[in-house]
């Protein structure tokens, strides 16, 4: 009994002076803002948004470089034929262990979204490292020239197109942000098709991390933008949406939250006199119908919005005029459905989720018309649209102003 008592002592005493023999310094660990993915004749390229932690906490980081002040990130990207392996070769350049969970936004070149993505999310659903509520964009270029641009004012660059992407999809629902995991639930759904936002680099092209120097500058040459909605079909981008196109997705699958339509004044006949239409609230409701061997998707629509901008020579209070204005506001949401439902069907790609709907009221037909529905099931869709808009709000006044000058 003696020796297992002392035996125990020892054991516990061990145990005690363990310590986290596995731990890691914070200065030993790279926080990663953004990722990168391209695709190049050697196999896969990453590209990383390394956060310089001198830099931010010295606050001499920033969107410009004056001063001789450092970059509030270092970007540098690395090689391999599998992700895994790039990001292994990444510790040939990187002095510090490389932690991804940070990472806020997942930027994909265009020749990899168009070779397939498959990999890139599966990869990302096996490591727990990575985020599947990443905020996922694809460049019309190269993803590693996008990670190389500053964006005033921000710091953080990563940070600030992930924000873009949110404010983007708050205020105007042109381009709805999507994630890691709605991107992944949208292919393996019935329809197959995703949207992704679009970013492009405009204005010089000389303009990138390296070469900036903006200490006299009040606007940088180049700028980060969402120009459009890239198609996914499986796991492919076939093709890209323009801004109606887009909207009109978002009416049909109810992610219109804040947006602005521009609207012709009713009785006008002139181009220039418009109204400003800002919504409020949105609903969309989308019920299959099936007529024969043809199904109607019947899509109602309502919105309640307020007038923001008005040159009208009309009184918009008055209540015929108020009712005329709520119609036209029906016809351009109309007309911007019209056009995302063509695009989709000009890509083969059923980006409003119609398969889905199909599926579930009509589960046995569904499976007869599944092989077809992308080459001629999407070609036989009527579109029966049901358009309810309730202008609120008029402004603080009801006449547009005229001025007496000429």
């Amino acid at each position: 009994m003696r020796r297992l008592g002392i035996f125990s002592l020892l054991f516990v005493l061990a145990l005690s002076q363990t310590g986290c023999w596995n731990r890691t310094e914070l200065n030993e660990i790279g926080l990663i803002a953004a990722l990168g993915i391209d695709r190049g004749e050697a196999g896969w390229i990453v590209t990383y948004q390394l956060i310089n932690p001198s830099a931010i906490s010295a606050g001499t980081g920033g969107a410009t470089k004056g001063g001789g002040g450092e970059s509030p990130v270092h970007v540098f990207s690395s090689v391999g034929p599998t992700l895994r392996e790039a990001i292994d070769v990444s510790y040939t350049e990187s002095p510090r262990r490389l932690y991804f969970p940070h990472a806020d936004i997942l930027v994909l070149g265009k020749e990899a979204a168009s070779r397939g993505i498959q990999d890139i999310i599966d990869f990302y659903w096996r490591n727990a490292q990575l985020r599947e509520n990443v905020n996922v964009l694809v460049a019309s270029g190269q993803a590693s020239e996008m990670l190389k641009q500053l964006i005033p004012p921000e710091r953080l660059p990563g940070a600030a197109i992930a924000n873009i992407s949110r404010q983007t999809d708050h205020f105007n629902s042109n381009y709805p942000s999507i994630k890691m995991y709605e991107l992944t639930r949208n292919l393996d759904a019935e329809a197959r098709a995703a949207g992704v936002p679009q970013v492009e680099l405009v204005g010089e092209s000389q303009a990138r991390l390296e070469s900036m120097d903006q200490l006299n500058r009040t606007s940088t040459p180049a700028k980060v933008r969402i120009t459009g909605l890239a198609v996914f079909r499986k796991d492919r981008r076939v093709g890209a949406l323009n801004r109606n196109e887009s909207i009109g997705i978002s009416w049909l699958t109810g992610k219109v939250r804040i947006s602005t339509l521009s609207v012709s004044c009713p009785g006008s006949n002139k181009e220039t006199e418009k109204f400003s239409f800002q919504t409020i609230s949105a609903k969309t409701n989308v019920k299959p119908r099936k007529q024969g061997d043809e199904y109607t998707m019947l899509v109602s629509v309502k919105a309640k919005g307020r007038i923001t901008e008005s040159n009208c020579s009309i009184n918009l209070g008055k209540l015929s005029n108020l009712h005329a204005a709520e119609k036209g506001i029906e016809e351009v949401i109309k007309e911007h459905m019209r056009e995302g439902w063509a695009a989709s069907k000009r890509l083969h790609a059923d980006l409003p989720h119609f398969a889905d709907d199909i599926h579930r009221k009509y589960p046995k037909d569904w499976r007869s018309i599944k092989n077809q529905w992308e080459a001629d099931g999407m070609n036989s869709i009527k579109l029966v649209l049901q358009v309810n808009v309730t202008i609120s709000q008029t402004g603080m006044t009801q006449k547009a102003f005229k001025s007496g000058v000429r």
